[in-house]
């Protein structure tokens, strides 16, 4: 299955200790990532995610690991390339934010079968539908 990772879900495995995420919740991101660096799942992240990951990253590890750590989700997680006409169709891909608009477009871009992230509320009315990490493994091999 080709999934989009929000970026929720990333920074779930990654700054546990400030985001007050329960453990299974982390569990259950980095199960959804080592899935995908396995290739059982196609994973794509959006271009847009990357530098709001390497942000949080970067505020509590240095540069070295920083980049060593964006080296790897680029390992396992596929960009899809986006641009201006995708931008620009933000109104129209059901989700109300701007933001979650472009994670909708990178995922329809990317040729995504669902978004995995943990505000399926704000993906309600999105041309991709959207579930937790939990409901996905739930439903995945």
């Amino acid at each position: 299955m080709r999934v989009l990772l929000d970026v929720n879900v990333i920074l779930d495995c990654l700054i546990l200790e400030k985001s007050g995420l329960s453990r299974v919740g982390r569990i259950s991101s980095e199960r959804i990532i080592d899935l995908c660096d396995q290739h059982v799942h196609f994973g794509l992240v959006a271009w847009h995610t990357l530098p709001i990951v390497s942000y949080y990253y970067r505020r509590q590890h240095n540069e070295a690991d920083t980049a060593s750590m964006i080296d790897g989700l680029l390992a396992t997680l596929e960009v899809p390339v986006v641009g201006h006409v995708d931008a620009m169709k933000w109104r129209s891909l059901g989700a109300v934010d701007f933001e979650d608009a472009l994670q909708v477009a990178a995922g329809l871009a990317g040729r995504a079968d669902c978004i995995v992230t943990r505000n399926i509320h704000d993906f309600a009315g999105a041309s991709l539908p959207a579930v937790t990490p939990e409901d996905f493994l739930l439903a995945s091999p």
